[in-house]
């Protein structure tokens, strides 16, 4: 059985290869790659009616339309959902809770798009319109 020996060179190559898979995690801790801010964009016939922040901690309810029509959308702890509305089919309710970009939710009967949007580059590569 032979003896494995490393030349100064090898302890040179392992050392940088090391330090070099450690700079993205150094890069990250440092604040660089921290996630930007997410915003709740609440549209209502195309036209930016509310922007809500998404964070933790924080907690707000918005009221869109009159009183015939209406839908309560809802923030907490970085999600957004609505909450009520009086459409006959409650689909934008039985969305739920949403809180990463692109996600979004749709109220057809009156107009309304819930949209995530952030700062930060999405997993998804496009998407179509």
């Amino acid at each position: 059985m032979r003896k494995l020996v490393f030349t100064s060179a090898d302890k040179w190559l392992i050392g940088l290869l090391l330090l070099g898979s450690l700079l993205p995690i150094l890069y990250q801790e440092s604040g660089h790659l921290q996630p930007k801010a997410r915003v709740a964009q609440i549209r209502v016939d195309g036209h930016l009616v509310k922007a809500l922040p998404l964070r933790d901690g924080y907690t707000e309810e918005f009221r869109v339309g009159n009183n015939q029509q209406y839908a309560i959308i809802e923030t907490q702890n970085g999600k957004v959902r609505i909450r009520q509305d009086d459409s006959p089919q409650q689909i934008g309710v039985l969305t739920g809770w949403i809180s990463r970009p692109p996600q979004q939710i749709v109220n057809l009967p009156y107009r309304i798009v819930v949209t995530i949007a952030a700062g930060e580059p999405q997993d998804v590569d496009t998407i179509i319109r």
